[in-house]
């Protein structure tokens, strides 16, 4: 039943499918982990304490926001509030009834469909049109439509040919969860790979993502410090080769210097290209760089407490833009406080695991390098972060007890013999 749920929770999370674009499954997923809680009798007083003094630091906020400083319509607010009981709620139910198994059912899941998003990628590549049309065969609500097709355990897009997309709602996205599949197993296993997280690292580079190659740069860092590499040793084989890969494969350097005069480019034009777009029918994407422009430009100084879940309710163009750059619009909607508070949960947790403030900075690096390319601070895994710390065990502290629990063993049997 925890895999059952963890995979749920996953699909959730990856905000691909019509899982996380239906209320009723919203719903459904609640019900069911409320269930499974109560079933296994894993509800703690201690757990409703969490949450309570959560609930009572994240209203206050709220409260203090909307009404002395940003004095939007009360439909602001409320709509913030429904934030805590749809989105938050939900991750705090799977970290209370899962506790400490769930790291081991997250990493699990994710490993798991990343490895059977393999052989889907390969017919992808062989025959694509044969995936897209099965996928619309399936025909799931909200999961086919200008080239996007979604069957839960897979996602093709036509925009993405020849890159892997795996679970989540694009490549990027998919590497967000890769990349965190694998620090969370490595945290939680004093370091070491295993044959399931090679075939990971497999799927990791066909994403063909920037943001997803830079933080797995910062993984391979987290493991070579992990396991005793000096700095300098680090710094003299692996700098070199970041650094030619950077400047030789085209979707790197050349890739974010194309993309950085192209938002250039967007942000002089943005109403006439706004305009455009709206006439045919579609959302303007605007790109990393120019999603910063756009927000700072636009909130200024408001984007220290956030302006509200629905920011892009404020102004009428908002409404009609694709923002790609998580940490800004996590920054519109709950304020560089809220984005400090969510790290520094992150923080709590990793180290937890590796007691290390070094390992801990580098494992909050990967997730600010992909929240800097996905819309990623507002899916329901990385909010499991915000109670992840209160719960989980590290994996030295079970491996204490176990011993503990042989040694108990073993001193009852002298006994018994004598």
């Amino acid at each position: 039943m925890y895999y059952f749920v963890t995979l749920l929770f996953v699909i959730l999370s990856a905000k691909a499918s019509f899982f996380d674009l239906t209320n009723m499954c919203w719903v459904a997923i609640d019900v069911l982990l409320l269930w499974v809680g109560f079933e296994k009798a894993r509800f703690r007083k201690s757990d409703i304490e969490l949450f309570g003094k959560f609930s009572l630091v994240y209203i206050s906020f709220c409260t203090i926001r909307s009404f002395f400083f940003t004095h939007l319509p009360v439909s602001f607010y409320a709509n913030d509030i429904l934030f805590l009981f749809k989105y938050i709620f939900t991750s705090f139910l799977f970290c209370a009834v899962l506790k400490d198994k769930a790291i081991h059912y997250l990493t699990k899941v994710i490993f798991q469909l990343a490895i059977l998003s393999l052989p889907l990628y390969c017919i992808q590549l062989i025959d694509s049109d044969a995936l897209y049309a099965f996928g619309k065969a399936i025909n799931f609500p909200h999961a086919h439509f200008n080239g996007y097709v979604n069957f839960l355990v897979f996602t093709y897009v036509k925009l993405h040919h020849i890159r892997n997309s795996g679970f989540a709602w694009e490549p990027g996205a998919f590497g967000f969860f890769l990349n965190l599949g694998l620090l969370l197993h490595l945290v939680t296993n004093n370091f070491t790979f295993n044959k399931q997280a090679k075939w990971v690292i497999l799927a990791l580079v066909t994403t063909l993502s920037t943001t997803t190659y830079i933080a797995f740069a910062f993984v391979m860092l987290l493991y070579f410090r992990g396991r005793g590499v000096k700095p300098i040793t680090v710094m003299f084989f692996v700098v070199p080769i970041v650094c030619v890969l950077a400047v030789m494969v085209p979707f790197m350097f050349d890739k974010i210097m194309l993309i950085y005069n192209r938002d250039i480019g967007d942000m002089k034009n943005i109403q006439t290209l706004s305009d455009w777009y709206i006439q045919q029918g579609e959302t303007m994407p605007l790109n990393r760089f120019a999603s910063i422009l756009y927000l700072v430009g636009l909130f200024g100084y408001n984007l220290i407490l956030g302006v509200s879940n629905l920011y892009n309710e404020t102004v009428p163009l908002t409404k009609h833009l694709n923002l790609s750059n998580g940490i800004f619009v996590f920054m519109a909607q709950f304020g560089g406080i809220g984005l400090c508070f969510l790290m520094y949960r992150c923080y709590l947790f990793f180290k937890k695991h590796v007691r290390s403030v070094e390992l801990s900075i580098y494992s909050l690096m990967v997730i600010l390098i992909c929240g800097f390319g996905e819309c990623i601070f507002v899916t329901s895994i990385i909010l499991c972060f915000l109670f992840l710390y209160h719960y989980s065990l590290p994996w030295f502290a079970a491996s204490s007890e176990v011993v503990f629990d042989a040694g108990r063993l073993k001193n009852n049997n002298m006994v018994i013999a004598e």
